[in-house]
């Protein structure tokens, strides 16, 4: 390519208001100066003149070539310098023109941050493509409209100019070298454009760029018929602009610019330059009547360099994996159908094939059902490249390779041979055999859907594995997938024999466990359900020289596998059906005060099984913590029987013994509690009454006066009775509220005088006896430390209580003096 170097002098003649174009160095042979300077007049304009302004036109000439000029405010001549160069076609150059001097025209565009005042950037300065990407992404939805309408700039009959409205010229030279970067090499050297222009409407190029300064007499980018009919107007000053045209090559390549990766199939994979500075555009095109917008013969024809396939390839490079989300539905199925053509077409190179099978596999991540299609033309290639031998296993591979649904694979599976699926299917109709190993492993490639088929021949496996005393069916069994050595499946099977997990079959997984089929089983316990692993350890615990059953198996099951303690419900029956699976699961009197040792008392409760555990609860032996855990959990249970009653009266007791129970709220209950629960066990009777016995001794004197409370003990039975004598004399000595000190509270002694002193209908000898003592040795030791004032107060209590009890006060007083 031969370059000319020009210079002009753009001025405004004063008198007659036209522009005059001057020569300042001699012009050069062989340029075509009359064309060219028809071209710089309809580009530039003398005045006005505030920046520097590039500008690049195609000449319609027979030589060819293309005029590049910076125009610029020059002082000297109160005019415009153009400096010019003249690229023309030189058949006999063999250099290449993007090493010896850039990549595209605009690279020439001189940015403020260069310095200097050269009329074009250095040869070696570009547009790098960070700066580009960092453009890209701040421009946003505006890319791929912008692009639509660069690539109707070169279709045929050729788009409608392209006006950019911008606030500065470098705003307007990124759009340009945007584009650039975007279309094919060919294309990209081959755009016209201007990054200043007072009159759009007579410039040449392709891009012409406008700025706010733009008179709205000479060009107005508000215009409907401007903006719709004569122009395509992006506009970045806050205009409508011209509305978007859909264009499926525009919207992946500003896509890919999202994404960070340049649209242009020949573009390097990886961009490390680093990022420059911030800059702001828009874009659209207008109509092509301009002289320079006529298509270099030499130009490939439009349709290839379009092409979708090659822009869906570079988004392989994407670095965000789910970047086909965000396509719209109709343009992933435009990619599609153009990938499904590719992969019918011969011949197909690897390379080729292998983007093919990624970007389906890209977009069934989203879409799997779309890309159907495609996967069944990529089968349907591998298939017919095999050898007919190896085509069923060739189709298996490539199923796991491809996301293909059980659809697509059965269709294109039976173009080539009977399916698996309906072999299996009639197989499964019997007991497994080794004809299962066929059909079975063709349907589970890798990647292969679950279909119904092989979930029946899950469900055929696990019932033979269930009933291992029948023995040939279980040994096939276990014969088939010890052959298919499919560890997946194998799991599958596992977890359909453990569902339910109920008594019988818990016992049919340790039965197999236990059985000539169990040391397959431990081969396949690693990730298998809970209760096929437990399963198999009741089996080895049980047998020699272990032989651990009953509550030592179900504490050992718990360590082994809870971490000594049961979790939930669900674990709690595995291990219960596993230690008693006899007398209907419930344990040996002497096992069922261990089993709370591993396990919470609440989930027994939960699961209903607090019934069997009866006599635990009602014959203790002796009255534990671990009793009283449980007696509290029965106490919450939902079902009215004798066992909750006496739970219930068991912590009513205990809780009132600690003063967590009212003395009012423990009279409410007690009676009827007592009644459901029926006759106590001596151990329970004893430990209820000192509970009891020890409420009532530590109550406030003046409560059990309101609530009656002693006529609840006077009337009971003697064990009752001789605990709250017991009761008393201790709280009496532990400085409670009977310690002498405490009982200077004239109120309480009242109150005590009367509860002691106070006939109680169906009170028994003992307990007259007791009320007796209790006066003497209470309320007869705390007598001497009141003084007059003081018993004043008690008689004045007692006042208010009735005669009979003051009486009864004196004559009492009188007694012991």
């Amino acid at each position: 390519m031969a370059i000319r170097e020009l210079s002009y002098v753009l001025r405004r003649d004063p008198d007659s208001g036209t522009d005059r174009l001057t020569p300042v160095a001699p012009v050069p042979d062989g340029v075509p100066e009359d064309l060219m300077r028809r071209i710089i007049a309809a580009t530039h304009r003398a005045v006005p003149a505030s920046e520097a302004v590039l500008s690049y036109t195609r000449l319609p000439h027979r030589d060819g070539g293309g005029l590049l000029c910076s125009a610029r405010p020059d002082e000297e001549s109160a005019g415009l310098r153009v400096d010019a160069r003249y690229e023309a076609v030189d058949p006999d150059d063999t250099d290449d023109p993007e090493e010896s001097r850039r990549r595209w025209p605009v690279d020439a565009f001189r940015r403020r941050n260069l310095g200097g005042g050269d009329a074009f950037a250095p040869d070696g300065w570009f547009w790098d493509d960070a700066l580009l990407m960092k453009f890209a992404s701040e421009q946003g939805p505006r890319i791929a409209p912008f692009l639509a309408d660069v690539r109707r700039l070169f279709a045929d009959p050729a788009g409608r100019q392209i006006v950019l409205a911008e606030r500065d010229q470098e705003t307007v030279a990124r759009w340009i070298a945007l584009a650039c970067a975007s279309l094919p090499a060919e294309y990209a050297r081959a755009l016209t454009f201007t990054t200043g222009c007072a009159d759009p409407g007579a410039a040449p190029q392709q891009i012409v760029g406008i700025g706010p300064e733009t008179d709205d007499e000479v060009f107005d980018r508000h215009d409907p018929s401007t903006i719709t009919h004569l122009f395509r107007v992006h506009d970045g000053l806050g205009g409508p602009g011209s509305r978007p045209r859909p264009d499926g090559w525009a919207t992946v390549a500003a896509w890919l610019w999202q994404e960070q990766v340049i649209p242009r199939p020949e573009a390097p994979e990886d961009t490390t330059t680093t990022r420059d500075a911030d800059s702001t555009g828009s874009g659209a095109a207008p109509d092509a009547g301009a002289t320079a917008q006529v298509q270099d013969p030499q130009l490939p024809p439009p349709q290839g360099p379009f092409a979708l396939l090659p822009l869906v390839r570079r988004a392989l490079t994407a670095r965000s994996g789910n970047a086909f989300a965000a396509l719209p539905d109709d343009l992933l199925h435009e990619i599609l159908a153009t990938a499904t053509r590719a992969a019918e077409q011969d011949p197909l190179d690897e390379d080729t094939a292998a983007d093919l099978a990624e970007i389906a596999r890209r977009i069934a991540a989203h879409r799997r059902d779309a890309v159907q299609p495609l996967v069944a033309a990529l089968l349907r290639r591998q298939a017919k490249a095999a050898h007919p031998q190896d085509v069923v296993p060739v189709l298996e591979a490539a199923r796991g390779d491809l996301p293909s649904d059980d659809g697509t694979w059965r269709t294109v599976r039976s173009e080539f041979g009977p399916p698996p699926e309906d072999e299996l299917r009639r197989l499964v109709r019997q007991q497994p055999s080794p004809a299962w190993e066929k059909p079975l492993r063709a349907l589970l490639t890798p990647g292969a859907e679950r279909s119904s088929t092989v979930d029946d021949a899950v469900l055929g496996l696990a019932r033979a594995l269930s009933r291992p005393d029948d023995r040939q069916p279980c040994a096939d069994a276990v014969a088939l997938l010890a052959a298919l050595g499919d560890r997946a499946f194998t799991r599958r099977v596992l977890e359909r024999l453990a569902e339910g997990a109920e008594d019988r079959r818990v016992g049919a997984i340790r039965d197999l466990a236990a059985s000539p089929h169990g040391v397959w089983l431990h081969d396949h316990l690693h990730g298998a359900p809970f209760v096929v692993r437990v399963a198999a350890s009741a089996a080895d615990l049980g047998r020699p020289p272990y032989g651990r059953t009953g509550v030592e198996l179900w504490t050992e099951l718990a360590k082994l596998h809870l971490g000594g303690q049961v979790p939930d419900v669900p674990a709690l029956r595995i291990l219960w059906a596993l230690a008693w699976p006899t007398r209907g699961g419930v344990p040996p009197h002497q096992e069922q005060s261990r089993i709370t040792e591993v396990c919470p008392p609440r989930l027994i409760v939960e699961a209903g099984w607090e019934i069997r555990l009866s006599h635990w609860l009602k014959h203790p032996g002796q009255v534990t913590q671990e009793y009283y855990d449980f007696a509290r959990a029965v106490s919450g249970s939902r079902r009215p029987t004798s066992e909750r009653s006496l739970a219930q009266l068991v912590v009513l007791a205990r809780d009132f013994a600690r003063g967590e129970e009212t003395v009012g709220s423990f009279m409410d209950r007690v009676h009827a509690l007592e009644q459901e629960a029926g006759r106590l066990d001596d151990t329970v009777r004893y430990r209820i009454d000192r509970w009891i016995a020890h409420g009532m001794a530590e109550a406030e004197p003046v409560e059990l006066y309101r609530t009656h409370a002693l006529e609840y003990i006077a009337t009971s039975h003697v064990g009752l009775i001789r605990e709250y004598g017991k009761a008393v004399r201790h709280a009496q000595g532990q400085g409670g509220r009977l310690a002498p000190a405490a009982l200077r509270e004239p109120q309480r002694v009242a109150a005590l005088f009367v509860i002691w002193d106070e006939s109680h209908r169906g009170a028994k000898g003992g307990w007259r006896e007791l009320s007796k003592e209790l006066l003497y040795d209470v309320l007869g030791a705390v007598l001497p430390h009141l003084d007059e004032r003081e018993l004043g107060k008690v008689t004045a209590v007692l006042t208010n209580v009735g005669q009979r009890h003051v009486r009864a006060w004196d004559d009492w007083r009188s007694g012991r003096r």
